[in-house]
């Protein structure tokens, strides 16, 4: 039984009768994802705030941190094919750089000062998790689209 409303009159639609958005209204990369595809970016996000975590617990003044969370929100929310070279490639100049500073890739062989070789290795390890889950996403995307056709 339905009930009739005026013509000014608005009705609140029903949660059970409402359609779930599908990929093509979804505005995010995350909500357009479905199954694996969706878990491995949010666990690059997760990464990526890990890394983000590691960089600031150490005490450095640099943007790292900012460039890090800039980089899991543009995972999270940016449906673009060039997303997944550039977390990679920003993910390698990270490890590079951490691991050509010799006051840095000090502390992760000394576990002398437990805060700084824990961040560090925090740090290091979330950037290669990163790069290695947003490249699965990638191709598990690619084949998802390859199996609907």
């Amino acid at each position: 039984m339905t009930v009739r409303t005026s013509t000014g009159e608005r009705r609140s639609p029903d949660p059970a009768r409402t359609p779930r958005r599908d990929e093509a209204t979804a505005r995010t990369a995350i909500g357009r994802a479905h199954g694996r595809h969706r878990t491995l970016l949010i666990a690059t996000c997760v990464a990526l705030v890990l890394a983000a975590i590691g960089d600031e617990a150490t005490g450095y003044d640099g943007p790292g941190p900012f460039v890090d969370l800039a980089f899991a929100a543009v995972v999270a929310l940016v449906w673009w094919r060039f997303v997944p070279p550039l977390v990679i490639a920003m993910c390698a100049f990270f490890v590079f750089g951490g691991f050509a500073d010799s006051a840095f890739a000090s502390h992760l062989v000394e576990p002398g000062q437990v805060l700084d070789f824990t961040a560090g290795w925090l740090q290091m390890l979330g950037f290669v998790a990163a790069a290695v889950l947003v490249t699965l996403a990638a191709r598990s995307a690619r084949y998802a689209r390859r199996a609907s056709r």
